[in-house]
């Protein structure tokens, strides 16, 4: 049987203490680990990984709430422009039907339009202001006898159509109207409101429209500028009205700043109307400045489309430079021309 061993008393065993805490208080001097500083470098590393872990937790819903609150760009619409095919078939419709609404128009009271020799006469006699008898553009808005001299050019329009003074914009759900109102129009514009107003008439409350005049240098935006109005009866008739108030032909002419805003509205077919699309004089526009403005305003996208399609109709008179044409083929299509010359508007002359 084992014999117990001896214990020593405490004051036997305190010198031993104090030489393990010199010890120990030499070992730290040292660089050797505390308790508390092995506890912490345990500790820190799993709080550093928890802090990223919830980081990059926050940064992907961050991520995944902005995406989600970006706005939605409408895809670019293919438009066609085929004023030869009577009976063509738009690529695709609205939910409804196409209603035919009746509303204001210009048509009423219908007496024979004044001649160019009698317009001449009226702004040559005229005191003061020589267009100003012709502030109120009703006496130039009575339509032919007989109708449009347009109407043979307007082919039938279909559902998520429009059709103008004899081009066609299929799937054009956003329509604007870019017309000349130079002073070379004086004795035409009656004639151009009148399709206009056939025209909007053909377009369903789906669709939506403007019109933009140009003018000097300026541009003569239908109201509400900047914006598109349903093409209702309701609205229709305020158009017209409005233009029959507001529009008159005068001076020269400079389309850069109509343009601009025309596609600034984002529209699917622009409906381009002028007899001088590059003006003269002080207002003369450079045809490589103005297809330059184009091609920055409505560049093609990857699929070789452009946002906007745009109809040009030149009016009148043959463009020697062929600017219109020019303009049709880059953003109109084959199909996105038409010239209307005297003879075929009955205006006499060849």
């Amino acid at each position: 049987m084992s014999q117990p061993q001896p214990s020593l008393p405490p004051s036997d065993l305190a010198p031993l203490h104090e030489a393990i805490d010199r010890l120990a208080a030499q070992l730290a001097r040292m660089g050797a680990e505390t308790a508390r500083e092995r506890k912490v470098k345990r500790v820190v590393p799993w709080v550093i990984s928890l802090l990223l872990h919830v980081g990059v937790g926050v940064l992907a819903l961050l991520i995944t709430w902005t995406v989600s609150q970006l706005p939605k760009k409408d895809e670019s619409v293919l438009i066609v422009a085929d004023f030869n095919a009577m009976n063509y078939e738009p690529v695709a419709g609205f939910d409804s039907p196409t209603t035919e609404v009746t509303g204001p128009s210009v048509r009423e009271n219908v007496t024979p339009a004044p001649t160019n020799d009698q317009l001449s006469a009226q702004l040559l006699s005229a005191t003061g202001d020589p267009l100003a008898e012709f502030t109120d553009l009703g006496s130039l808005m009575k339509p032919l006898a007989g109708g449009s001299a347009l109407n043979q050019f307007a082919p039938k329009a279909g559902a998520n159509a429009a059709t103008f003074a004899g081009v066609r914009g299929s799937n054009a759900r956003r329509i604007v109207y870019a017309i000349d109102a130079s002073g070379s129009m004086v004795a035409h514009l009656q004639l151009v409101v009148q399709e206009l107003d056939r025209s909007l008439q053909g377009l369903s409350p789906q669709q939506s429209f403007s019109v933009i005049f140009f003018q000097g240098m300026e541009a003569v935006e239908l109201p509400p500028a900047g914006g598109l109005l349903p093409a209702t009866a309701e609205e229709r008739g305020k158009a017209l009205r409005w233009i029959a108030g507001n529009v008159v032909p005068a001076g020269g002419t400079n389309p850069l700043v109509a343009i601009e805003k025309a596609l600034a509205l984002k529209p699917d077919v622009i409906f381009l109307l002028s007899q001088n699309i590059t003006g003269y004089g002080q207002f003369e526009v450079d045809q490589r400045e103005l297809m330059a403005l184009l091609e920055g305003l409505n560049p093609k996208a990857a699929n070789g489309r452009r946002m906007t399609q745009i109809n040009c109709i030149q009016f009148v008179e043959e463009d020697p430079l062929g600017t219109m044409r020019k303009i049709a083929e880059e953003h109109g299509g084959p199909n996105g021309y038409k010239f209307l010359d005297r003879a075929e508007l009955g205006l006499g002359g060849g």
